[in-house]
């Protein structure tokens, strides 16, 4: 809830348009397209939220606190140049805690899962979660979920074949991960615990 929270927030400041992102517990990834030349100030915002929201938590619930959640190295950015690239990529994030290990298909990923079926609604209504936000920030954040423009080109502006191809790329990607993989993934139990 703090990272969507935080990502909300982080758009609503920077006017970003996000496409997709997803948690693999050390990481996250994030596909956005900039409308203003404001990349690190979107990461400074998400980061830092998300760090001290997390940090916060892990306090109020008499865990010790790590103060830095993100290690010392800079955050990776590449843009992506073709529709082909961009659908690559974005099936590569969402299939990335399934190829990590911990679970057998992104949605069994505890929190909430960011899947295509979120462009053709736009978004989702995110509440502010009730520690570290303020009550000076909006009770709720509409995060707003578009096609990387690119890609959305490519299928002539169809979006129910986008969001068809995509799922039939995560589908493809699922069960090769599945047949290459040695063992059972953790599961959404030991991963939230």
């Amino acid at each position: 809830q703090a990272c969507l929270y935080a990502l909300a927030d982080a758009q609503r400041e920077t006017k970003v348009a996000i496409h997709h992102g997803v948690r693999v517990i050390t990481h996250h990834h994030a596909s956005i397209t900039l409308t203003e030349p404001n990349l690190g100030e979107f990461l400074r915002r998400f980061h830092r939220d998300v760090s001290c929201a997390v940090n916060t938590l892990l306090a109020r619930e008499r865990y010790d606190c790590p103060r830095n959640v993100f290690d010392k190295r800079t955050s990776h950015a590449m843009r992506l140049l073709d529709p082909a690239a961009q659908a690559s990529h974005l099936t590569y994030e969402y299939l990335n805690p399934v190829a990590a290990g911990l679970v057998a298909r992104p949605e069994h990923m505890p929190g909430t899962t960011l899947d295509w079926g979120h462009w053709k609604a736009g978004g989702l209504w995110v509440e502010r979660p009730d520690f570290y936000f303020s009550s000076d920030r909006p009770a709720a954040l509409w995060l707003a979920l578009t096609p990387p423009p690119l890609l959305i080109r490519a299928f002539d502006g169809d979006l129910e074949a986008l969001i068809h191809h995509m799922r039939r790329l995560s589908e493809d990607g699922i069960r090769a991960l599945r047949d290459a993989r040695k063992r059972a993934p953790m599961g959404a139990q030991r991963v939230q615990r």
